[in-house]
């Protein structure tokens, strides 16, 4: 693909740019209207919610060298509602960083044309498998993330990804405290049940927090685990 004939497919969605940077922003206004998509920008963190009240945005680019760590809190204010896809602009060194903030695409700097293109076109292709599925829980092992049936996520880390995937992929079957400590590190650990409750109760706490409503995970006393909430299959 190469960005002198790459154009976004009709109806393209609407990009909100947030960079301090006037001669980038006037670059990423001009190309990504060329190739079809509509696009908007802001200067600053004010500007932008300014802007937001009044105008559409279906995607956010954010760069995160906005003076203050504005960027930073943009992310951590939209993160949460799971309302946009986000993406984010920074340096190679502070892409780890930038996929903390719960951003879904990281555009690395120096912008390559091409690549910006690619990466927004994917994560537009992703959101709209997010809004055509039937409401349920479901995983997206790229983040890792867990998403809520209103759309809302949360990062998942790899052991909390396998526990989550293995109670989903079972749901409304009880996974047994042995079946559940197998799973998360192996049938020869010498890991107790403990580390399953703990790892849990993180997981609850993050989904209050970032979801605003409980995991639908139950306790089956003296078996173990069940998920018992309505689960969508992944869309590959």
């Amino acid at each position: 693909m190469s960005s002198t004939d790459f154009r976004f497919s009709d109806p393209a969605p609407t990009l909100a740019v947030v960079t301090a940077a006037t001669d980038l922003r006037d670059v990423l206004l001009d190309l990504l209207r060329s190739r079809g998509m509509a696009a908007w920008a802001a200067l600053s963190e004010l500007d932008f919610y300014r802007e937001l009240a009044v105008r559409q945005a279906d995607l956010v680019l954010v760069d995160l060298d906005l003076p203050d760590g504005a960027g930073s809190a943009i992310l951590a204010h939209l993160a949460p509602s799971g309302a946009y896809g986000l993406a984010a602009l920074a340096a190679p060194s502070a892409e780890a960083a930038a996929r903390a903030h719960g951003i879904q695409c990281c555009i690395t700097k120096p912008i390559q044309a091409t690549q910006l293109l690619y990466r927004l076109a994917m994560l537009w292709e992703n959101r709209s498998q997010e809004q055509t599925r039937p409401s349920g829980w479901w995983l997206d092992p790229a983040g890792p993330r867990l998403v809520a049936p209103d759309g809302r996520s949360i990062r998942l880390t790899t052991t909390e990804q396998r526990l989550m995937g293995g109670l989903m992929a079972c749901h409304g079957q009880t996974l047994t405290k042995d079946q559940l400590i197998a799973m998360l590190w192996g049938k020869r650990s010498d890991r107790d049940y403990h580390g399953v409750e703990v790892l849990l109760s993180r997981l609850r706490h993050k989904a209050r927090l970032g979801l605003g409503q409980e995991l639908p995970v139950r306790a089956v006393q003296a078996v173990g685990l069940v998920f018992a909430g309505r689960v969508t299959p992944n869309v590959p």
